[in-house]
């Protein structure tokens, strides 16, 4: 399921929503709504991204920015 944001009333499932309401969809219809400018795709904050989302996020920053200290994962080697 996508998280959307509403942005103007809206009427899905037989229910109604307000603009700021959130609401939770299939890929699909997110597509659709976003691009009949009824939703935006809701802000993800560190409390609702996954792990890997967070990870996926690190790990392109470093890549795009060289002057980080930051590096992306590395495979350690077991010594032998």
């Amino acid at each position: 399921m996508t998280r959307l944001v509403v942005l103007r009333p809206h009427t899905h499932a037989g229910k109604a929503y307000a603009p700021g309401d959130a609401i939770a969809v299939s890929p699909a219809i997110a597509d659709w709504l976003i691009a009949q400018g009824i939703a935006q795709r809701e802000a993800a904050t560190d409390a609702t991204r996954t792990p890997l989302e967070k990870d996926y996020e690190e790990v392109g920053t470093a890549a795009a920015s060289p002057s980080t200290t930051k590096t992306p994962h590395r495979i350690k080697e077991s010594k032998a």
